[in-house]
C-alpha cells in the first residue's frame, strides 16, 4: 500500500480543493445561481469577456485598433489592458464558444483560484516546513474572504493571488545568490496581467525583498553582498518592464490622460468612520457580512491561532511580527491603505498580500503544534475566547450576529478543544493530524458557504441566475437594434430609467454594436471627462464620464446620438429630450419590440426607438471659434449652447472668425415652501401621529379620517385625544413642538429669496421642498434645469441618531427605556453614518431626476460634488411646481440654487441644421480610419466628437496637419478655404516603441537564458 506521504503534495492538494470546491461552490450551483454578479459582472466583466472572445475568434490584431463601441470611442488594447489582455487565463475563450462562455467564465474562476494554490505550494517548497504544514498553510491562502469575495465580485482580481507568491519566490532565489531572470519573467507577467495590480505587488515584492533581507542578514545566513543583490534585482526588474513594453508604453501613455488622474487621497479621510473600527474584529474570522473599505480578512481559525502564536513568542519570529504588527497598524490608517491603492481611494486591497504573512504563520504554527506548552495552551484559549468577549461587547453585550458567523466561532473554539485535549485524549500523531486536517477543511468550506449560501449572506442572491447572462446580452433593448438605421455613422443612447442599476452603467450595448454612448470601464478619457463636468452633467463617474448624458437635448444631439432606446411604458407622460421622435411602424403607430422577459433582469416592458433628426455628423467644420476662457465664463447650460455656435480651440485657429457665444438660457423665478405635512409641529399633528403609531387597534379610530388630514375638528380632536395622552401634554413635548415650528419659520426666512437649505425636523425626517414657478406657462417648449452651487451638507452622528431617538419616543409616547438606549447605541457605533452621501431627486409633472454624492466608502468613484446640473427634462406644458426630495444626511445648503430654462425653437433647429451641412461629404468611418470631402469658402475648425488621442493623425489632400484639442474633448484642426480631402488614421499611442522595447529586451533575455545556461552545464562538466 503507497503511503500518503509518497504521493505528490500537489495532488494532495488537488483532492482537498476539489472537496472544498464541491462544499462551498456547489451551495450557489444548487440554488440556480452563477458566478457572474448582477453589478459589475453582468454590466462590466462578462461583456468584455464576451467581446475579447469576439476579437480572439475574428482577429486577435483587431485588439490593436480602435473601437466605436466603446463609448465615444476608444483604444481596445488600453481599454481592455486592465481587464482581460495580459490575463493568460481568459485566451482559453478563443476555444469555446459564446453559447458556453457563462459555463467558461465560471470555471476560469475556480482555475486561477486553484492556479493560486499551486503559486503558493511551489513558494512554500523553498522553506523548510512539512507536508502538513504546506498543505495546510496553501489551503488557507487559497480560500479566503479574499479569493471567495472577488470570485463572486471581480475574477481578475485573484491573478495577483497567482503572481505574488511566484514574485516572492523569485526573490527568494536571488537572495540565495541563484539565478536572477526568473524575476525578470514575472515581472513581465505581473505588469502585462494588470497596470494597477503591478503597482500594489511592486510595493509587495520591495517590501518581501527588504524584509527577507534584513532577517537572513540579521541571521547571518546572507551569503550574496547587499550591492550585488541591489544590481540584480535592479537589472532583473528593468528587463521585466521592458519586455511588457507592448501592454504597458501604451497604457501609461492613456493613464496620463485618464479620467482617474484627478483622484482625492484616501477620499479626504484621515481616520475611518467609527463603525469600522468597530466592525473589525468581527471581519478578522468571517465576512462580517458586508465589506467595507475593501477590508476582506475573512481568516481561517488555525491562521488566526498561527498569528497569535508567533506573537507570543515575538523574538523567535522578530521579523514575521514586525510585518504583522505594521499590517495591524496599516489597517487602522486610511493613509495606508490609499498609499498601497495607487495614491487613490482608502481600498484595504493590500490585504491580499497580507494572506501570505498569514499563510506563513500558520505553517510555522502547525509544525510547532507538537512541542506547544502549557503557556502556548493558555495564551491561544485565553485570547480566542478574548476575541469573541469582544465581539459580545460590541454588539450590545449580546451575540447579534449572523448564524453563519455563530458555526465559525463554535470552529474555532472546536480547533482550541483539540489543541487542549490532544494529550488528555492520547491522540496518536496520525489521529491527531487527521483531526486537524478535517477541521481546517471543515472551516474553509464554511468559510465559503458564508459566501455561497443564499442561506447564509444575501449577498449571494446578488448573483444572477443560471442561463441568464448570454441571454440578457441578446435581449438587452428587446432586439430593438433591429430597428436601427443600416446607413451613416451615428450613436445611441439609453433613454430615462431604462435600466436601474447599481452600477454607473452597463457595457452590454458595446456586444450589440449600437455605438451608444454610455460606457463603464476604469480607464476613460480623461478629455471626455472634463468635458462632460464642465457642462455639468450630475451623472458623470470616472468611471462612466457620460451616463445617459442626462437626457440633456443638445449634449445628445452635439454627440451624434440619433437614437435613443426608451421604455415602451414612457410614452405617455415622460419627458423625452426634444425633437427625438418615436420610430413608427407603416401603418403610423409607434414601432414596440416586446419585452424579452428574464427574470430578475428585464425591465418588464417593451421597447421603443426614438429618432432625432437633429444629431450632428461624426465630422464638420465651424466657421466660427472661441477660447477656453470665454468658454469657462458661460454658465455650465450656456456652454453647451455654445458648442453649437463655434468650435473651442486650445490653438487659436488663424483666419477662422473669434466670437463670443450668446447666451441662450433664461434664469426663472420661483418661491420655496417647505412641505411641513408630516412635520408635528401642532398638537393636532401630534394627536394624529399617535394613533398612526398605537401599538393596539382598538383606540386607533383615525380609519375615519381622510388621508391627508393634518388638522381635526374640535369633535376629532375630542374624540382622540384622552386616547392618545394628549389632555395635558408634558413641557417636553411641547418644547419639541415648539421646535419644529422654529425650524419651519427660520427655513422660511432663509429660503425667502431662493433655495438655501434643505433641512430636517426635529426627529431626523428629512422634509420635502416644494419649488414653485412664477410663470409656468412662459416655459414650455423649454428644457428645465436645476443648478445647484456651493453644496454643503451634515452627515449624521451617533450623538444625532441618539437626540432623534429619543425624541421620537415622546412624540409617540412610548417607553424609552435604558436598553432602547443602549440599542441605539449599539447601531450608531455599527451604522454608516459620518461617511454616507446623499440623493437629491428633483420631481416635476413629467420628470424625476436624481443626483447622488457617493460617500466615502464608495473605492471607485468617489469625489465630492460642490455643483450639480440636474435636468428636469424637456416638456411642452407649462410645470408649476419641482418637488424636492433628500436623504441620508441631516441637512444640504446650496451658495447658489437656479432654475433655468434653454428653449429649442426655429434659431436651435436652424443651428444644427447648418452644422449638419457643413458634415464631411462621402464620409466612410472604419475601425481606425475615417474619410471624406469638404468644402468650405474660407478658413475653418475640422471638427469632429473623436475623443481625442495623439493616435489619431491627420492628412489633408495627403499632407499631414497637426491637430488639436477642439471642444474640450475631440480631435480637430484648421482647414484652409477651398475643397479638401480628409483621412484621419488612427494608431495605438506607444504601440511601435512598445514593442521594439519588448523585442530589445526579449533578445536580452533569451541571449542571457543561453549564457547562463551555457555556464550551468560547464560547471557540472567541471564537478
Amino acid at each position: 500500500m503507497i503511503k500518503l506521504r509518497k504521493i505528490p503534495l500537489w495532488v494532495t492538494y488537488t483532492v482537498m480543493f476539489v472537496i472544498i470546491c464541491g462544499l462551498t461552490f456547489s451551495s450557489l450551483f444548487l440554488a440556480g445561481r452563477t458566478l457572474i454578479w448582477e453589478v459589475d459582472g453582468i454590466a462590466q466583466h462578462f461583456p468584455i469577456l464576451l467581446e475579447f472572445q469576439r476579437i480572439l475568434q475574428s482577429n486577435p490584431l483587431k485588439l490593436f485598433s480602435w473601437s466605436w463601441n466603446l463609448g465615444l470611442g476608444a483604444d481596445q488594447l488600453t481599454t481592455f489592458a486592465y481587464y482581460v489582455v495580459g490575463d493568460p487565463f481568459n485566451y482559453l475563450v478563443a476555444f469555446t464558444s459564446r453559447a458556453h462562455l457563462e459555463f467558461t467564465y465560471q470555471a476560469l474562476i475556480i482555475l486561477r483560484l486553484y492556479f493560486a494554490g499551486l503559486a503558493f505550494l511551489g513558494f512554500s517548497k523553498q522553506f523548510h516546513f512539512s507536508r502538513l504544514s504546506r498543505l495546510i498553510g496553501t489551503l488557507t491562502y487559497t480560500f479566503t474572504a479574499y479569493t471567495f469575495y472577488v470570485g463572486m465580485h471581480h475574477p481578475f482580481f485573484i491573478l495577483p493571488m497567482i503572481w505574488f507568491p511566484l514574485l516572492c519566490w523569485a526573490i527568494e532565489r536571488v537572495l540565495k545568490g541563484k539565478n536572477w531572470l526568473p524575476v525578470t519573467l514575472i515581472t513581465a507577467m505581473v505588469i502585462t496581467s494588470n497596470f494597477y495590480f503591478a503597482y500594489l505587488l511592486a510595493l509587495g515584492s520591495l517590501i518581501y525583498a527588504f524584509v527577507r533581507f534584513w532577517q537572513l542578514k540579521r541571521e547571518q545566513r546572507l551569503s550574496v553582498p547587499f550591492m550585488t543583490l541591489f544590481w540584480r534585482l535592479l537589472l532583473a526588474v528593468i528587463l521585466g518592464v521592458a519586455m511588457s513594453g507592448v501592454i504597458l508604453v501604451p497604457t501609461i501613455l492613456s493613464m496620463l490622460h485618464a479620467t482617474r488622474t484627478s483622484v482625492n487621497f484616501a477620499n479626504g479621510l484621515w481616520t475611518y468612520p467609527v463603525n469600522y473600527y468597530i466592525n473589525l474584529p468581527n471581519r478578522l474570522l468571517t465576512n462580517g457580512g458586508s465589506v467595507q473599505y475593501w477590508v476582506t480578512l475573512g481568516l481561517s481559525s488555525i491562521s488566526y491561532l498561527g498569528a497569535l502564536f508567533t506573537l507570543k513568542h515575538f523574538k523567535r519570529y522578530w521579523t514575521l511580527n514586525w510585518v504583522i504588527v505594521a499590517m495591524m497598524i496599516g489597517i487602522l490608517v486610511p493613509g495606508f491603505a490609499a498609499f498601497f491603492n495607487v495614491l487613490s481611494t482608502p481600498s484595504n486591497r493590500w490585504l491580499m498580500m497580507a494572506t501570505l504573512v498569514f499563510a506563513l504563520a500558520t505553517m510555522i504554527f502547525v509544525d510547532e503544534l507538537a512541542n506547544l506548552t502549557a503557556s502556548d495552551l493558555k495564551w491561544l484559549a485565553g485570547m480566542s475566547v478574548g476575541l469573541l468577549a469582544i465581539i459580545w461587547v460590541i454588539n450590545g453585550l449580546y451575540l447579534n450576529i449572523r448564524k453563519h458567523d455563530i458555526a465559525t466561532y463554535l470552529i474555532l473554539l472546536a480547533l482550541v478543544g483539540l489543541l487542549l485535549a490532544r494529550r488528555s485524549l492520547n491522540l496518536s500523531s496520525r489521529q491527531f493530524n487527521w483531526l486537524l486536517l478535517g477541521l481546517v477543511t471543515l472551516n474553509l468550506a464554511n468559510n465559503g458557504l458564508g459566501w455561497m449560501s443564499i442561506n447564509t449572506n444575501s449577498n449571494s442572491t446578488e448573483q444572477i441566475r443560471k442561463g441568464t447572462a448570454m441571454k440578457w446580452v441578446k435581449g438587452y433593448v428587446d432586439g430593438a437594434q433591429t430597428g436601427l438605421s443600416k446607413t451613416g455613422f451615428y450613436r445611441t443612447a439609453l433613454g430615462p430609467n431604462y435600466y436601474t442599476m447599481r452600477s454607473a452603467e452597463s457595457d452590454v450595448p458595446m456586444v450589440l454594436g449600437t455605438h451608444t454612448v454610455g460606457s463603464y470601464f476604469s480607464v476613460q478619457s480623461g478629455y471626455v471627462g472634463k468635458l462632460s463636468q464642465d457642462l455639468g452633467n450630475s451623472e458623470y463617474a470616472m468611471n462612466s464620464p457620460l451616463g445617459t448624458l442626462n437626457q440633456r437635448t443638445t449634449f445628445s444631439n452635439f454627440l451624434g446620438v440619433r437614437y435613443l432606446f426608451a421604455r415602451e411604458d414612457q410614452l405617455k407622460g415622460q419627458a423625452l429630450p426634444s425633437g427625438y421622435q418615436v420610430v413608427k411602424t407603416k401603418q403610423g403607430e409607434p414601432k414596440i419590440h416586446a419585452d424579452k422577459f428574464i427574470y430578475g433582469l428585464s425591465n418588464h416592458t417593451g421597447t421603443v426607438l426614438l429618432e432625432s433628426k437633429r444629431a450632428l455628423p461624426l465630422v464638420y467644420t465651424q466657421t466660427q471659434q472661441f477660447s477656453p476662457k470665454t468658454f469657462a465664463k458661460l454658465a455650465a447650460t450656456d456652454r453647451e449652447q455654445a458648442l453649437l455656435q463655434g468650435a473651442m480651440t486650445t490653438t487659436k485657429a488663424k483666419g477662422v472668425k473669434t466670437v463670443t457665444p450668446k447666451a441662450k438660457s433664461e434664469n426663472v423665478d420661483y418661491t420655496v415652501q417647505l412641505d411641513d405635512t408630516t412635520m408635528l409641529d401642532s398638537t393636532d399633528k401630534v394627536i394624529i401621529y399617535r394613533n398612526q403609531h398605537a401599538t393596539g387597534s382598538s383606540n386607533n379610530v383615525l380609519s375615519k379620517l381622510p388621508a391627508d388630514t393634518i388638522i381635526l375638528t374640535p369633535e376629532q380632536r375630542e374624540s382622540l385625544t384622552p386616547a392618545t395622552g394628549m389632555t395635558k401634554p408634558s413641557q417636553h413635548l411641547l418644547n419639541l413642538i415648539a421646535a419644529n415650528e422654529e425650524i419651519f419659520n427660520e427655513d422660511a426666512e432663509i429660503n425667502k429669496n431662493g433655495l438655501k437649505q434643505m433641512t430636517s425636523d426635529i426627529q431626523g425626517n428629512q422634509l420635502p421642498y416644494n419649488l414653485t414657478i412664477t410663470q409656468p406657462k412662459k416655459y414650455r417648449n423649454t428644457e428645465l434645469y436645476l443648478v445647484l452651487d456651493g453644496i454643503s451638507y451634515n452627515n449624521s452622528s451617533i450623538k444625532y441618531a441618539m437626540s432623534t431617538g429619543n425624541r421620537n419616543a415622546v412624540f409617540a409616547n412610548r417607553p424609552n427605556t435604558k436598553i432602547d438606549k443602549l440599542n441605539r447605541l449599539r447601531d450608531g457605533l455599527k451604522g454608516n453614518l459620518s461617511a454616507s452621501g446623499y440623493s437629491l431627486t428633483a420631481q416635476t409633472t413629467d420628470n424625476l431626476a436624481a443626483f447622488n454624492q457617493l460617500g466615502t466608502t464608495n473605492m471607485s468613484d468617489y469625489e465630492a460634488r460642490t455643483s450639480a446640473v440636474i435636468n428636469l427634462g424637456y416638456s411642452k406644458h407649462a410645470r408649476e411646481k419641482i418637488v424636492l426630495n433628500f436623504t441620508q444626511v441631516r441637512d444640504l445648503t446650496f451658495k447658489s440654487a437656479k432654475l433655468v430654462a434653454v428653449p429649442f425653437g426655429k434659431s436651435y433647429t436652424a443651428q444644427t441644421t447648418k452644422l449638419q451641412k457643413q458634415g464631411l461629404k462621402n464620409m466612410q468611418v472604419t475601425a481606425n480610419q475615417v474619410t471624406g470631402t469638404t468644402t468650405n469658402s474660407q478658413a475653418s475648425v475640422l471638427t469632429t466628437s473623436i475623443p481625442y488621442s495623439t493616435g489619431w493623425q491627420l492628412q489633408v489632400d495627403g499632407k499631414s496637419v497637426k491637430t488639436q484639442v477642439v471642444n474640450d474633448a475631440f480631435v480637430g484642426a484648421r482647414l484652409s478655404a477651398g475643397k479638401h480631402r480628409i483621412k484621419l488614421r488612427y494608431t495605438t499611442p506607444g504601440l511601435k516603441l512598445g514593442t521594439w522595447l519588448a523585442a530589445a529586451s526579449w533578445i536580452i533575455v533569451l541571449v542571457l537564458a543561453g549564457w547562463f545556461g551555457w555556464r550551468h552545464l560547464k560547471s557540472k562538466r567541471q564537478s
